[in-house]
């Protein structure tokens, strides 16, 4: 496959999913990473993926601002934070590829469960945003699967499709700077990367903004099961991918 093919199919994979991230508020790195890897390094596209991730991120937020709920989540982005080293840590001493099919058996049962009518009741919503943003943070730092946690957290609270959406991109826009600051720290950016985030950053803005557009359209309650649908396929997806590599 010759560069400009590539370009031309990088193109259409971040189009997609950007469209998708800025649909739900998650999903990008799902879509795109498995497609990506297979013309670049793995060196290059996780970088590309994160700075992605943030744009659409930051799109989203802007325009769902008054959705932000800061005094419910200002708890779990610390949390976050805090979980990530530890995840790191944790990384050194177990399978990865075994924790990923758990917690992706795991994605999917919630996701079932809650497909059925049934949610958890938290007593203390503080702490249950704590713990929810410490398993994230860990879930980040040790297997790069900070969404599924949060998501699952938001769609047990109730939240409507603007809340979500806001509350959720701004918790990964936080993760996504602190990630990306790890990054340049470790020399990770590349030319290789600056170059693929040029030549991809019309597909970027496009989805981005195409994803908020089509948002507007869809009711709360079928956004609901859009959101709990793509969970379960980022579920079974980490199931069997991982699977035959244990």
């Amino acid at each position: 496959m010759n560069d400009f093919t590539k370009i031309i199919f990088s193109s259409f994979i971040i189009l997609f999913s950007s469209t998708i991230q800025g649909l739900v508020g998650f999903g990008f790195a799902l879509i795109s990473l498995p497609l990506l890897t297979l013309m670049f390094p793995l060196s290059d596209i996780v970088p590309l993926i994160v700075v992605c991730s943030l744009f659409t991120n930051i799109t989203v937020v802007l325009s769902t601002l008054k959705f932000i709920k800061i005094k419910e989540i200002w708890l779990m982005i610390i949390a976050g934070l805090i979980g990530i080293p530890i995840g790191v840590i944790g990384l050194k001493y177990l399978n990865p590829n075994l924790l990923k099919i758990v917690i992706g058996f795991l994605i999917v049962t919630t996701s079932v469960i809650m497909m059925k009518g049934y949610k958890l009741n938290f007593r203390n919503k503080m702490v249950a945003f704590s713990i929810t943003g410490l398993i994230s943070g860990i879930l980040n730092g040790g297997l790069s699967m900070s969404g599924p946690p949060v998501v699952l957290f938001l769609s047990n609270e109730g939240y409507n499709k603007n809340s979500f959406r806001a509350n959720l991109t701004f918790y990964a826009i936080v993760i996504n700077i602190f990630t990306i600051m790890t990054f340049a720290y470790n020399d990770m950016l590349s030319t290789d990367f600056f170059h693929l985030l040029k030549t991809n950053i019309v597909a970027l803005i496009i989805g981005s903004l195409l994803g908020i557009i089509i948002t507007k359209k869809i009711k709360d309650k079928i956004f609901d099961k859009i959101v709990l649908y793509l969970i379960i396929v980022m579920g079974c997806i980490t199931v069997i991918t991982n699977i035959f590599t244990v």
